[in-house]
């Protein structure tokens, strides 16, 4: 009868059961990265484990492992678009920054201070999950080489006067900086970067690279 619908074909039947299946994961995977991130940021990386992770999840700990070989696993799952965020934000607040001087507190500000106490200084969990990690266990410096990539470019225009080379030595040396105020956030009642040294480092800075900081 001309109402009646067409019968789907033993392929279009596979494809949509496989799109359904293919949704699925992505829905479970989700939930488990939502249950991490929630998790992570409440207890940290050293007080939970797959099995809460699972359980909030509302999926089994052998679930997990179908999508992540480890915590640590799950964690940089996390950890990555999570940074990447944090960039985001400071480069969108930099172009509304025209001076070379407010542009570097900017983002010395960002990295020594707000970054390290985000999301009741969720950034801590890398360094917990780092210090207990090796090489072996598939810890890859891959999103530390695109961080540290980004905070040079973001350096460079604030520093026209030094070498790119030199920019670059300098983004390491204030990632290692990055490491440590996040542990003092950690340790120390929340504490983050003085004022003080801020100040210090930006005129530091700007005399080493030629120009004077405006804010005086």
């Amino acid at each position: 009868m001309g109402g009646d619908l067409p019968i789907a074909s033993h392929g279009q039947i596979r494809l949509r059961s496989h799109l359904v299946a293919q949704i699925k994961k992505l829905e479970v995977r989700q939930a488990i990265l939502n249950a991490a991130l929630q998790l992570f940021s409440e207890r940290g990386y050293t007080n939970a484990n797959i099995s809460h992770i699972a359980k909030l999840a509302n999926v089994s700990p052998a679930n997990v492992y179908v999508y992540f070989h480890s915590k640590l696993d799950v964690l940089f799952a996390v950890y990555e678009p999570w940074l990447t965020e944090q960039f985001d934000q400071l480069e969108r607040a930099l172009r509304r920054i025209k001076d070379p001087s407010r542009r570097l507190k900017k983002i010395l500000s960002t990295l020594w201070r707000d970054i390290p106490s985000v999301q009741n200084g969720f950034a801590n969990n890398m360094m917990q999950a780092l210090s207990s990690t090796t090489v072996r266990e598939g810890y890859k410096p891959t999103l530390r080489f695109a961080a540290e990539k980004r905070l040079t470019v973001m350096l460079e225009s604030c520093l026209p006067g030094l070498r790119r080379e030199q920019v670059q030595e300098l983004a390491k040396i204030l990632f290692m900086a990055f490491d440590g105020y996040i542990v003092n956030y950690h340790l120390f009642e929340r504490a983050t970067g003085p004022a003080k040294q801020l100040e210090l480092l930006t005129d530091m800075l700007l005399s080493y690279g030629g120009l004077e900081s405006r804010d005086r």
